[in-house]
């Protein structure tokens, strides 16, 4: 699932073990250099939260489950301590 917030893409993947966090400037892949953040899945009255966290190319939230028709909020601070809300209707 893909979202636009604050001129910056967000695409949000299912891992095995939570979800992750792609991030592009312009269409090239932006490292999450000092991010982070907190993600919460709703689904349906199920609330599921978990931290945010740098790994590599990419922010990872562990011990989540993204269900279809979820709602995602992620609450992230950039390294310059701006924060970014990017909500995701997983499909």
């Amino acid at each position: 699932v893909v979202a636009t917030a604050s001129d910056l893409g967000f695409e949000l993947v299912g891992t095995p073990t939570g979800a992750a966090i792609y991030i592009e400037d312009h269409g090239k892949p932006l490292a999450p250099k000092g991010m982070s953040g907190k993600l919460t899945v709703l689904n349906g009255t199920e609330k599921s939260e978990a931290d945010l966290a740098a790994a590599g190319d990419r922010l990872e939230a562990k011990g989540v489950k993204l269900a279809a028709g979820a709602k995602v909020v992620a609450a992230l601070t950039t390294a310059e301590k701006k924060a970014i809300t990017v909500r995701f209707t997983v499909k």
